[in-house]
């Protein structure tokens, strides 16, 4: 987009509690004297984290990574908070900006806690296990009714920091004996003691036999391109940046620095190549394999997205083919422009009107060929309808994307 914006998004299915008000007796043990380091639940000598909030959706019976949201923070060597960005979704239009439940509280070890959702909300009720960390959650609606149920499970790194966190939906109102991961949280975590940096490997010496040979089932075209780069920026950006060149703010303190994906070692890959190391992954540099966390369909579209970048970044083009999604880089590149207006028919229910704001939050369906199903604000310049609507009204509307953002029009209450 010609100009960027911050989007205030609604939240994920993590962020609900966050809403809360907590309430802790004092006799409880005291956090004033644990640096923010200890108080973000990290042990040892952490020197950086990259964690990525991830929403699970089923397809044909397997689990795939939909909607995420990344943030990093970096500590220094006290312990002290030295950065921290917000959690961020990257869409087409733009970003949104979500909380983060970090289910780890000190004071809570071995306990359950209590905690009452404002508004009349209802409550949550939380299990700590002897870390601190949350592993059972239950939320409750004001009358005392169940609304849904999770246990939460981790997988932990040699220093005792979990690098996998599971939330799992264990029950409801409707299937009281159904166990279903609905999200997913990773970190990436960089100690201060960890090996000295070296230059990125080469990705030609990841690939397995055959992958030069294999060849895309998408033709490479917009809608292909598009929905490449919107996973790229969701999946990749947070080390690789929005230009592939590497230069985010966490990818200056990785010990093996990602590559470079303009550089002439991706070039001379073929999609095939390609694909393959976003599959595989890398274990020397900390890229996870994708392959069975997204479709083939997903690898094969951002492939095809990352070849098309290494071309343009290395001749200097600036083919437009795609949307703009901003970075959470510190040095994004220029964002190419939209020249051509897109129309998309959206449908959904109204979750907050703000009229001073010209805004209204809905939670919509899939938009198909744009993105998937979320609740988010959009802006709605029509003074008269954002004074008809009003929450839980059933609308649908035309989603406008060009270069001067995404609005709605031609709104209709149903």
């Amino acid at each position: 987009m010609g100009t960027r914006q911050t989007l205030i998004f609604l939240p994920l299915i993590l962020s609900l509690s966050l809403l809360t008000c907590r309430q802790h007796s004092e006799s409880e043990t005291s956090t004033q004297n644990l640096t923010d380091r200890e108080r973000d639940g990290l042990l040892g000598p952490v020197k950086a984290v990259l964690t990525d909030d991830v929403v699970l959706f089923e397809q044909k019976g397997q689990l795939f990574e939909t909607q995420q949201a990344s943030s990093v923070s970096f500590y220094d060597e006290s312990g002290k908070r030295i950065l921290q960005t917000p959690f961020r979704v990257n869409l087409p239009g733009g970003y949104a900006t979500t909380a983060h439940d970090l289910l780890f509280d000190p004071r809570a070890r071995n306990k359950e806690i209590t905690e009452p959702i404002s508004n009349n909300g209802g409550k949550w009720v939380k299990v700590y296990d002897e870390k601190g960390n949350a592993v059972e959650r239950i939320r409750y609606d004001a009358d005392g009714k169940l609304i849904e149920k999770g246990t939460i499970s981790y997988e932990f790194d040699t220093r005792g920091n979990w690098i996998k966190r599971t939330l799992s939906k264990t029950g409801d109102r409707s299937a009281p004996t159904v166990s279903q991961p609905i999200e997913v949280s990773n970190r990436h975590i960089i100690y201060l003691d960890s090996s000295a940096k070296s230059s990125g490997v080469n990705p030609a010496k990841l690939l397995p036999e055959g992958a030069k040979q294999l060849k895309s089932p998408l033709p490479a075209n917009e809608a292909t391109i598009s929905s490449g780069r919107s996973l790229f920026n969701q999946k990749c950006i947070s080390c690789h940046g929005e230009n592939g060149k590497a230069q985010t703010e966490f990818a200056s303190v990785m010990n093996v620095k990602p590559e470079d994906l303009t550089s002439p070692n991706v070039r001379a890959l073929t999609e095939g190549e390609i694909f393959s190391v976003i599959g595989s992954g890398s274990g020397s540099s900390g890229m996870p394999a994708f392959k069975g966390r997204i479709s083939d369909e997903a690898l094969w579209q951002i492939a095809l997205y990352v070849k098309q970048l290494s071309t343009s970044q290395a001749t200097g083009s600036q083919t437009d083919i795609t949307a703009s999604s901003p970075s959470t880089s510190s040095r994004p590149s220029a964002p190419a422009p939209v020249v051509v207006e897109r129309r998309y028919q959206l449908k959904g229910k109204v979750v907050l009107v703000e009229p001073q704001l010209k805004q209204v939050t809905i939670e919509h369906e899939e938009i198909q060929g744009y993105m998937g199903a979320m609740t988010m604000p959009f802006p709605l310049k029509d003074e008269k309808m954002l004074e008809k609507l009003k929450k839980d009204d059933r609308i649908q509307a035309t989603l406008i994307v060009d270069s001067n953002g995404w609005r709605l029009v031609n709104v209709v209450i149903k």
